[in-house]
């Protein structure tokens, strides 16, 4: 037998006010629950409810991880990102990045979670399935491990982070 369901209306955990119809950017990056604007905290490009806040406070004033060594990071990233799939990304990175930066405590580790998170954020968006493609084999992408950018087939260091060359499609057929 069949049974009517009715849709459940996406509402602020705090307050029970509907949410719109999209809701990404409206969830906790800590509990995962949905908030309205007036309930949701939004620092360093991360969103956290006010319960989660003092935590992810605290988080930040434990940080291993330096202001200096993230925004090279970030840097770097975008850079990569601008000289092969062109501006626009810029978000992901900087979210990624403040996001993992929370339980980083080795720079390091820090570094290649925020590159594994944005390339897997780019395939998974469909902005690019083959990112950073291989200038060896462009079906597939090159992969980031100890501080270089290496084609999986070959093994070859083909780029340090920020150092992609500058690709056509970056640049809308021609630079």
């Amino acid at each position: 037998m069949w049974t009517h369901r009715v849709p459940v209306e996406p509402q602020c955990a705090e307050c029970g006010e509907p949410l719109p119809d999209s809701v990404s950017g409206h969830r906790c990056s800590a509990c995962s629950q949905l908030f309205c604007v007036r309930h949701l905290i939004v620092r360093n490009e991360v969103p956290t409810c006010a319960e989660c806040d003092a935590e992810k406070s605290m988080l930040e004033d434990s940080d291993k991880v330096t202001d200096a060594q993230a925004a090279r990071v970030i840097s770097l990233l975008l850079k990569d990102l601008q000289h092969t799939v062109a501006a626009g990304h810029e978000f992901v990175v900087k979210e990624a990045a403040a996001r993992i930066r929370l339980y980083s405590r080795e720079p390091t580790d820090f570094e290649q979670r925020v590159v594994d998170d944005v390339q897997q954020a780019l395939h998974d968006m469909f902005v690019d399935t083959a990112w950073p493609a291989c200038p060896e084999h462009p079906n597939h992408p090159l992969w980031y491990s100890d501080g270089w950018w290496r084609c999986d087939h070959s093994g070859k260091a083909v780029a340090p982070l920020g150092g992609l060359a500058r690709s056509d499609q970056a640049h809308g057929g021609g630079d």
